[in-house]
């Protein structure tokens, strides 16, 4: 019998909580967030960064949305056009955050939020744990191994978040187009301030994959994964990293490893990643 599909989950970046100025925190608390998410073997993989644009059609909406300049979105709506059902949302100081869910077939009840302290004297570990627990409440336990793959140290202070969070934000806006070449220097900064943090290293990689630069950004995910062994966002890094060298190997190896990370079928992801190179490589024949 077909398994039922799996819900996805949404998280918006966080918005600066007035007086609060904008600065970068919310932004990478919301990556982070993310990155506890693609570990949940109870939900299907969904990055806020694949509908950006058709969430906020134009950059300067995402812009006025992350400075709390225009309202908050509307949830129902966007759960209706992108047919996705769960929605995480929120607010931040320098000191905590506060997450809201949204659940489309409940939408009359509104959950309770939660509060959570920032803390990076701990690499943040405390704010994970308590998102965690926060999402058993709401019916989303997590098995325990994922909860501890999910718990590794992130080495970074708030100028570091600040900073990651820009850089995150330039990496959405590239995406609206315009410009030839990303900007690496807010990613260089990022890697600078937080030698030792996954995401720093992680957007950093993207960022040079974004530019084509696919041996840089392959050894740039490989030092996020020695931090977060479980960075499968990474690992999909590494995986289009060996697609566009012409390493097939090296694409079907980090499929396969991310699909085990995030507890799915290994051997299914590893005939995906032949297939997206295959795709890539193989000559279309004319008739």
């Amino acid at each position: 019998m077909k398994k039922p599909p799996k819900d996805q989950c949404i998280v918006l970046p966080l918005r600066p909580l007035p007086p609060q100025r904008f600065n970068g925190i919310g932004l990478a608390l919301h990556f982070l967030i993310g990155n506890i998410l693609v570990l949940h073997t109870n939900l299907k993989e969904m990055w806020f960064g694949w509908r950006v644009r058709k969430i906020f059609p134009e950059a300067s909406s995402l812009k006025r949305y992350c400075r709390q300049i225009d309202k908050v979105v509307d949830l129902q709506q966007l759960a209706d056009s992108q047919k996705i059902r769960n929605w995480i949302y929120g607010s931040f100081t320098n000191q905590a955050a506060e997450l809201n869910f949204f659940d489309q077939h409940t939408r009359p009840k509104k959950s309770s939020p939660i509060q959570l302290p920032i803390s990076t004297g701990d690499g943040l570990i405390e704010f994970r744990q308590k998102c965690m627990d926060w999402f058993a409440s709401l019916g989303w336990p997590m098995p325990t191994n994922q909860v501890k793959a999910a718990l590794w140290k992130e080495e970074i202070g708030s100028d570091g978040l600040d900073i990651v969070g820009r850089s995150l934000e330039t990496l959405y806006l590239y995406s609206y187009g315009g410009e030839k070449e990303l900007e690496l220097t807010p990613f260089k900064k990022a890697v600078a301030v937080a030698p030792n943090s996954f995401m720093a290293l992680d957007l950093y990689g993207w960022a040079l994959y974004r530019n084509r630069n696919y041996k840089a950004a392959h050894d740039a995910f490989l030092a996020s994964i020695a931090i977060n062994p479980a960075g499968a966002g990474a690992m999909s890094g590494l995986m289009w990293c060996g697609v566009y060298d012409k390493d097939l190997e090296e694409a079907m190896f980090w499929s396969g490893r991310k699909a085990d990370v995030c507890g799915k079928d290994v051997e299914e992801a590893r005939n995906a990643g032949r297939k997206r190179y295959d795709k890539i490589h193989t000559p279309i024949k004319k008739e």
